[in-house]
């Protein structure tokens, strides 16, 4: 009942808008605030919040694939620009409406370290109309990023041409939407000897779980010292 009555007190379309708690604090996105309270107050998809803490001081570079409304890459930016870091972060997103909203983000970020790139385009296994892949990404130094999956089912396919990046210096946070993908992707990363971790899904206390199916999971990279939530 209490965020209702708040979210009511939000205004109901894409204004920019700041992200006050969590990981991504101090995060500047055009979004909607109704429609992303649990962002702002940082507790959306808050059981990777400990991870991503911890992620971000190992890498310098973001590759976020579904960026959507952009709140993992302009919230890494924010994490970035804490820690005083010089990064990079390529946002990977088809819908053109979310593009343009995108490039808004960018322009409201002012002054800083950070270089953002927006590539609008499906990722898949290989390069096609409309496609591209991470492969793809002319990139000569491809260590320590840390690549954000998230593509409604279509995971395996990305990181069937993701196989440059999978070094061991590189971290990953996978959003699986299939139960027959966890295996899948696991024997995939385990054949570089790669360790990967499930986080399952947990209501927060008072608020309850988030508007998602019940067969959603993570994927993420171990971190030497990380706790694990299977």
């Amino acid at each position: 009942m209490a965020l209702d009555i708040l979210k009511s007190l939000l205004p109901n379309r894409p204004v920019p808008t700041r992200i006050r708690c969590g990981p991504f604090r101090g995060a500047r996105i055009v979004m909607n605030p109704r429609d992303s309270l649990r962002k702002i107050i940082g507790i959306y998809e808050h059981e990777l919040n400990p991870w991503i803490e911890q992620a971000l001081r190992r890498v310098t570079r973001v590759l976020d694939v579904g960026a959507n409304d952009g709140y993992f890459t302009f919230g890494s930016a924010a994490a970035f620009r804490r820690m005083g870091k010089t990064a990079e972060i390529v946002g990977y997103e088809p819908d053109a409406g979310q593009v343009q909203k995108l490039r808004e983000s960018i322009a409201a970020q002012g002054r800083s370290d950070i270089r953002f790139e927006i590539v609008q385009a499906f990722v898949g296994r290989q390069v096609g109309e409309g496609v591209t892949t991470l492969d793809a990404l002319p990139a000569a130094d491809r260590r320590n990023t840390l690549i954000k999956i998230d593509v409604e089912g279509a995971e395996v396919e990305v990181l069937e041409g993701t196989r440059s990046w999978m070094d061991g210096s590189n971290l990953f946070l996978i959003e699986v939407h299939e139960e027959r993908f966890l295996e899948q992707i696991n024997k995939l990363f385990a054949a570089r000897a790669h360790t990967l971790v499930q986080i399952n899904q947990r209501p927060v206390p008072l608020l309850g779980r988030e508007a998602r199916g019940e067969k959603n999971w993570w994927l993420v990279s171990e971190l030497q010292g990380g706790g694990k939530n299977r």
